[in-house]
């Protein structure tokens, strides 16, 4: 079965300004990347659901969550962006040791903006509700005004792939670079049918050692 992959892009209820070129808050900025990550990621054929665009504030953080939980995700990624003048991005999450190494895969891939930071935050809803790990991003400082405009002239699109990558990596899923053909088909090969599930264990254990991906149904 492929994977499942919960957006949830910043929805204050106040929408924080910044210091970006055109006309914008934190909310508009965060759904235009993660319109970018969404898109890609079903591409690569990893289902996505994203979180209630109509709804702000605790309102809003409440469904997703509880649709999140509802839904098995494997994944609940959130994007918003930071304020208080800094030049770094950061990842928060749980403070357990799994969490803390998915955080910081994000970092492996984030070669557009440095140092990424990864810190533990137990006090937010989004991560502490959540059954499955959240990995809630502080992508840039957006009163930076460098920053913001580096993110509006292209640096939107290299830190949405970039996160492609790293959640890729975080979902088993297999990368494809942006525009390369096949990008957007996959196909599933079957391999038999047993009676006895230790048949069919053997057979995943003996293509797993092959180098492909198996998994029983």
């Amino acid at each position: 079965m492929s994977k499942k992959l919960y957006l949830s892009a910043a929805a204050h209820k106040h929408d924080n300004p910044t210091q970006c070129p055109q006309k914008c808050g934190e909310n508009v900025h965060c759904k235009a990347y993660m319109d970018l990550v969404e898109a890609r990621m079903k591409e690569l054929g990893v289902q996505v659901k994203r979180g209630y665009p109509d709804l702000v504030g605790n309102a809003a953080m409440k469904q997703r969550v509880a649709e999140a939980n509802a839904w098995g995700a494997d994944l609940y990624y959130v994007a918003h962006t930071n304020a208080g003048g800094g030049r770094y991005s950061l990842t928060l999450c749980w403070s357990d040791e799994t969490s803390k190494q998915k955080a910081a895969v994000l970092g492996k891939y984030r070669t557009c903006i440095q140092p990424h930071k990864v810190r533990t935050r137990t006090d937010l809803y989004e991560i502490r509700a959540t059954k499955m790990t959240c990995l809630y991003d502080e992508l840039f400082f957006h009163d930076n005004t460098e920053d913001c405009r580096w993110f509006h002239n292209g640096g939107m699109e290299q830190m949405a792939e970039q996160t492609v990558q790293a959640l890729c990596e975080l979902l088993d899923v297999t990368y494809i670079p942006k525009g390369v053909s096949g990008a957007a088909a996959l196909y599933r090969v079957q391999v038999g049918a047993y009676a006895k599930k230790e048949n069919a264990t053997a057979m995943m254990a003996r293509l797993k050692s092959a180098g492909f991906d198996a998994f029983i149904v």
